[in-house]
């Protein structure tokens, strides 16, 4: 939830990249303002929703994790050399007021301590 206190292991990706479906700690702004995102495409993957339904290089994704369906569409696009794709799992909210898409792996900090 916004404004919660989370604490984060930052070494996990000292010597590998994030994988699919790896929750993880996203640098915004700053040394205090963060986000947790899910990991949904890596480089080179094509990304896409359909009525809500994600898919990656023209295969559904089977995403257990997501509470609430959403009714998103957006066309497919590629992730770009040195960046994955990062969705929240609350799809609740309408696709404009969500905060997702390519990222850079280096703004990527590490992964919760749950």
């Amino acid at each position: 939830m916004n404004g919660d206190f989370n604490f984060c292991f930052r070494l996990r990706y000292s010597f590998s990249k994030p994988e699919r479906h790896d929750v993880v700690t996203i640098r915004l702004a700053g040394e205090k303002l963060m986000l947790l995102k899910r990991v949904v495409a890596l480089e080179g993957d094509f990304v896409e929703f359909q009525n809500g339904i994600l898919f990656v290089n023209k295969k559904k994704i089977d995403e257990q994790y997501v509470r609430y369906p959403s009714d998103w569409n957006l066309p497919p696009r590629k992730v770009d050399k040195g960046h994955v794709y990062v969705v929240g799992d609350n799809r609740s909210v309408p696709i404009d007021v969500h905060q997702f898409g390519q990222t850079p792996i280096d703004r990527i900090i590490g992964v919760p301590l749950w």
